[in-house]
């Protein structure tokens, strides 16, 4: 199991490309240049992957950038939680507002909920944690002890809950009850910033201080 890290568009998000074997499964493709795009392809043909589906986090424009590149160049599916549709219908709005192009990308090939995924030999635990937006979920990789957390949790932060469909209240049940029970040693590979652990998240987040 494999894990990159590639921070794209001017909001310096996270995509991540995990790999067991020679498959590979994108996460949140936020590519927005040429560059970007060049150095994910150069990935997958430095390491003989085969790129088998697009998996969504939630459908915030930064996060979708790459969304529609993805699936002309490699014909695969999109998956991400029905509870999300609503937002990734309106990105091209949202883009419009931020001042980026934007070609928007198929609707889902199906709807992600909470629940178990293999992807190849890999386990993902799919966990629903809303509140940054209404269909927020996270990719749990236990056998790795990682989780991809998208815009939920952050070293020492979390999302923003002034969103459009965001609350406050939600977002912090879905860290307490979602994230905090994976263990203390399980690494946060969050939307933006650097990895960190739940463990450190707990003693040093501010957000959590009076949450747990």
């Amino acid at each position: 199991m494999r894990f990159w890290r590639f921070v794209c568009n001017p909001y310096e998000e996270n995509t991540y490309l995990v790999a067991s074997g020679n498959e590979a499964w994108v996460i949140d493709p936020g590519f927005y240049t040429h560059t970007e795009r060049q150095k994910f392809l150069e990935v997958l043909e430095a390491e003989g992957l085969r790129l088998a589906a697009i998996y969504l986090t939630h459908a915030h424009i930064d996060h979708i950038l790459g969304v529609r590149w993805v699936v002309d160049r490699f014909g695969v599916p999109l998956y991400y939680h029905e509870a999300e549709a609503v937002v990734y219908r309106h990105a091209a709005q949202w883009a419009g507002m931020m001042g980026l192009e934007y070609e928007a990308g198929p609707e889902a090939t199906a709807y992600v909920g909470a629940g178990e995924l293999w992807w190849g030999e890999m386990r993902v635990q799919v966990l629903e944690v809303p509140g940054h937006s209404p269909g927020s979920v996270a990719y749990y990789f236990p056998q790795a002890k990682k989780v991809v957390s998208g815009d939920v949790l952050f070293a020492g932060g979390i999302g923003n809950y002034h969103l459009p469909l965001a609350d406050y209240k939600t977002l912090m049940r879905s860290i307490v009850d979602r994230l905090i029970p994976l263990g203390d040693a399980v690494e946060v590979w969050p939307g933006h910033g650097p990895t960190t652990t739940i463990g450190a998240e707990k003693v040093s987040n501010p957000f959590l201080q009076d949450a747990i």
